[in-house]
């Protein structure tokens, strides 16, 4: 089988060289193959390149516009590969001498491909570009002592492999207000070197979060038909029918409280039957669950305020938004992106209130008990050849 999914996640314990962990040689598992010198195109010394490192709440369209390069055409060209950048990405942009639109676009998330587009007469044509890399296996670990983001950054993580962490668990476990000081996170990713020795991180190809008393494996794996997932050790796909949270990765700044807290505009007290998020203002608002858009508009202090209604007795609120991205009977998948974090209505900084409803009744979004349905299992032909790749993960990262 064949590991291609470029997703880039990785914390330093301060190993080096050939990566051995409890006596498993990286061979253990299928390796990627890497690939040759002559397949990657550097970049002249007579040519001019640009870039930017995407923030949260950027879009291809604000960043390219910001870089004085033609967005329309780029991303008419792109086929859709610009549609959902990370935060950490680079965008680059080649340039010959003397010209003023770019012959190349490169989109660099880390792993051993680079999205490209490359300039053809009038338009753009969508490529991938293969880095050479020697590539290496092993397990790694990252300790949580005040907060991941924080442990990740001070072990080099880029923001974007940050948020990898989060999406691996993200049915699992709500990095915004459940993951405890001394949590550790077991990786088994491939380390890429290339011809100049720098190192980035490619594939993960499973993880392991003991959070307390609690611990959560995930392995990667590659159906026949070709889709890439995750899944417990048992074969049981990770997916399930809510997102723990609409933002993956942000401050709890505010609790819910039915009794009652101060309000820091209004100054008095009154009950708080949500939970706040500090984000940066833009940052994209996703849909925890598939649902229809039951309200999309101003909603007095809420601001500018978006409702959906799921299956069965559930429902979920976003409010204070500074845009608003569905309309009223729209139908939203999960992880769709509703609207951009904000501060309109009642409040003194930009923030997401997400509140959660069962039966028409406000319940704490953070411990309320999620329906665990719409996990899929792997087909019964295929179950053999996981278990092989399973049992070489766990070997590496402990199961």
């Amino acid at each position: 089988m064949r590991w291609r999914l470029p997703v880039v996640l990785f914390a330093s314990v301060g190993t080096g060289g050939a990566l051995v962990v409890n006596g498993v040689e990286p061979a253990a598992i299928p390796q990627p193959v890497a690939v040759t010198t002559a397949s990657w195109e550097p970049v002249a010394a007579r040519l001019r390149t640009t870039q930017h490192e995407v923030v949260p709440g950027e879009t291809a369209s604000e960043v390219l516009r910001a870089m004085g390069a033609p967005a329309d055409a780029l991303i008419g060209g792109a086929a859709g590969g610009l549609d959902r950048l990370s935060v950490g990405d680079v965008v680059q942009l080649d340039y010959e001498a003397g010209e003023d639109a770019p012959f190349r676009l490169r989109l660099d998330k880390g792993g051993p491909t680079v999205f490209a587009l490359v300039r053809q007469g009038e338009r753009y044509v969508p490529s991938r570009i293969p880095v050479p890399f020697h590539i290496e296996t092993g397990a790694k670990t990252l300790t949580v002592t005040s907060s991941l983001w924080q442990a990740a950054l001070d072990a080099g993580l880029r923001p974007s492999q940050i948020m990898n962490v989060a999406a691996i668990f993200e049915y699992d476990v709500d990095f915004n207000s459940e993951l405890l000081p001394g949590a550790t996170i077991q990786l088994a990713a491939d380390t890429l070197t290339d011809d100049a020795g720098a190192s980035r991180v490619g594939d993960i190809r499973g993880a392991k979060l003991t959070n307390g008393s609690k611990t959560y494996v995930q392995i990667r794996y590659r159906l026949a038909d070709g889709t890439l997932g995750w899944f417990k050790p048992d074969g049981t796909g990770a997916h399930k029918t809510f997102l723990r949270s609409p933002l993956p990765f942000m401050n709890v700044t505010s609790g819910f409280s039915a009794t009652g807290r101060y309000h820091p505009i209004l100054k008095i007290r009154r009950p708080h039957l949500g939970v706040d998020f500090g984000a940066p203002m833009g940052t994209p608002v996703r849909a925890v669950a598939d649902g229809v858009v039951s309200q999309a508009g101003p909603a007095g202090g809420h601001g500018n305020h978006v409702a959906l209604q799921h299956a069965g007795p559930y429902a979920t609120g976003y409010s204070h938004l500074s845009a608003i991205l569905v309309r009223r009977g729209q139908t939203v998948h999960q992880g769709d992106i509703i609207g951009r974090v904000g501060m309109t209505g009642l409040a003194t900084g930009p923030h997401l209130h997400y509140e959660f409803f069962v039966n028409g009744k406000y319940v704490n979004p953070l411990s309320v008990e999620l329906p665990n349905n719409g996990s899929s299992e792997l087909p019964e032909a295929e179950k053999a050849d996981f278990f092989t790749v399973r049992d070489a993960v766990m070997a590496m990262i402990g199961g």
